[in-house]
């Protein structure tokens, strides 16, 4: 005899009145970003970092993780969410940081004030993360009571503990990184996801990358991974590549006036290559990077760009006049390379 089917409405007043004896569900809030700009969203497929996740910037120098961060950071102040700055990476600047929109100021004894907190005081990992999670403390506390938006630029700039000491050595590092942020901070986070939670954190972090071969069989593609090992990318619920897997991948666009010409943008490739939230997003997205924002890879918006900023292109090249910008001159090897022919990404 075949089995019963239960039907609807048996199911909800019998086995579902069971079942709700040891649920515990809890419903989250609705997902929100920061924005990297309207052609970041139009050519990449999402606006940014997730709110109340952890989110990985990976990629080549130059190819455009650093202006996300920023655009990201400029957005919460919009938001009116605490950027915190944790900067192991020395390679920071306030003045780019202003161009990207910024609200930053320096006083007359040269230190930076505003809506936000930085801190470049780390020489190992466990600092980092016991400074974020003393923020989070005090915010529990009552004492910062803002959402929190954390930027680490970047891991792979510094060693753990142990390391540092000279005791240690890569993998010492990367099993801090998996205990520090894999089994703590990533609850931390997360959990401030939930419905009943009064502030949503954030962490995005840029990684530094090295390039994984398959020694013995090359034909095996590359793969582009972050230093520190895989904790980051696995913790992470949306990962975003800039450039290529071998290489930045990267063309840029001068300006010039009277013989004299200087880099004011560059063309990169953002991928979305892992997406836990919504499952979406493009995998072959170009871009262009300006000391302001990004702007779609086309004329149009190009020639928007120099009539919205041609004062600050003007006072570089010293002109009063009009100038041009045109493109760097690309080889076929760079043409592949922006395009993404000189590797298979199709694994990623």
């Amino acid at each position: 005899m075949p089995n019963k089917a239960i039907k609807k409405k048996e199911f909800d007043n019998d086995v579902q009145a069971q079942l709700d004896e040891y649920n515990s569900s809890t419903k989250l809030k609705p997902q929100e970003y920061y924005s990297c700009g309207e052609d970041f969203l139009v050519n990449v497929g999402l606006p940014g970092p997730a709110k109340g996740h952890i989110n990985q910037f990976i990629g080549h120098s130059d190819s455009g993780k650093t202006a996300a961060l920023l655009l990201a950071a400029a957005d919460a102040q919009r938001q009116g969410d605490l950027p915190v700055f944790l900067i192991t990476e020395l390679k920071w600047s306030f003045e780019h940081a202003q161009l990207m929109g910024f609200n930053c100021n320096q006083n007359e004894k040269g230190e930076w004030k505003g809506f936000f907190l930085y801190n470049d005081n780390f020489d190992y990992v466990e600092q980092v993360t016991d400074y974020v999670n003393a923020l989070i403390d005090a915010q529990e506390k009552g004492k910062l009571p803002y959402n929190l938006a954390f930027f680490w630029d970047s891991v792979g700039s510094i060693p753990c503990k142990l390391t540092f000491e000279g005791a240690g050595g890569r993998q010492h590092t990367a099993g801090v990184i998996a205990e520090k942020i894999g089994m703590g901070l990533n609850h931390r986070i997360l959990s401030t996801r939930k419905e009943g939670r009064k502030y949503t954190n954030t962490l995005t972090i840029i990684t530094q990358p090295w390039v994984w071969k398959d020694m013995k069989n090359p034909r095996v593609a590359a793969r582009i991974q972050g230093k520190g090992g895989n904790s980051i990318y696995l913790n992470s619920s949306l990962v975003f590549q800039f450039g290529n897997i071998e290489n930045a991948g990267i063309s840029g666009i001068k300006a010039a006036k009277g013989g004299r010409q200087i880099k004011y943008a560059t063309r990169t490739k953002v991928s979305i290559v892992k997406n836990h939230i919504n499952g979406l997003g493009f995998v072959d997205g170009h871009i262009i990077i300006t000391p302001h924002y990004f702007i779609a890879d086309n004329q149009k918006a190009i020639d928007k760009y120099k009539l919205e900023h041609g004062d600050y292109f003007r006072k570089i090249l010293e002109t009063d006049g009009d100038f041009d910008l045109i493109e760097e001159v690309v080889t076929a090897e760079t043409a592949a390379a922006i395009t993404g022919q000189d590797d298979d990404s199709s694994e990623d």
